[in-house]
């Protein structure tokens, strides 16, 4: 009686063993059961992208920021160094009368001596603020600074030298600020192209 008892024992454990064995082998090779390494590696991937992108982000934003920077330091200085341009673009033509009073003034009258000194007061002053005229007369004609106002034939200068200056031209540092009103030189008509006055009169019979 007590050995049967111990062999009932016995089959109680072995099927409790192998039921264990059973479960386990069903637990490794289950397929609805999902494997926790291959999430974790699902969501540091998923991590990985979102940090990238966000860096990229970052450095987009970091160069506009310093692209905006630098906009407004270069905006800043202009502002600076040509704020005056309009205030002195009204002033031009009143340095313009000055100069063409004293050159129709008798040389010898106090007032053109007066006129002469508020002129250098005023050139001064336009100094200060960087605008300064420049010399055109003898110079090569220069579409960039000179405006051609009419062309005269000369054997003295060669072709395309600046002749005479109608008005000055002038700089506001190293911007143009009104082009040189000049007549240039052309090359001189050569004699066989002038007709004599008896082919004229020939020519008007």
């Amino acid at each position: 009686m007590a050995r049967s008892e111990k062999n009932e024992k016995n089959v109680v454990v072995e099927l409790n063993e192998n039921d264990v064995v059973e479960v386990q082998n069903s637990d490794a090779t289950d397929p609805g059961v999902e494997d926790p390494f291959a999430t974790l590696n699902a969501d540091v991937a998923e991590a990985t992208k979102q940090m990238n992108e966000w860096r990229e982000k970052a450095y987009r934003l970091a160069a506009d920021l310093d692209n905006a920077r630098k906009r407004f330091q270069k905006e800043r200085t202009e502002l600076r160094t040509f704020g005056v341009e309009p205030l002195i673009q009204e002033l031009l033509p009143v340095a313009d009368n000055l100069e063409r009073a004293i050159a129709h003034a008798d040389a010898e009258n106090n007032l053109a001596e007066g006129v002469k000194m508020v002129l250098r007061q005023f050139m001064q002053v336009m100094a200060a603020k960087g605008a300064v005229p420049f010399e055109a007369k003898g110079e090569p004609f220069d579409p960039a600074v000179h405006e051609a106002m009419s062309q005269i034939p000369s054997a003295d200068q060669p072709a395309g030298t600046v002749l005479e200056v109608f008005q000055k031209g002038w700089m506001l540092k190293d911007r143009l600020l009104r082009p040189a009103m000049v007549v240039v030189a052309a090359e001189p008509v050569a004699e066989a192209d002038v007709p004599d006055a008896s082919e004229a009169e020939n020519d008007t019979e």
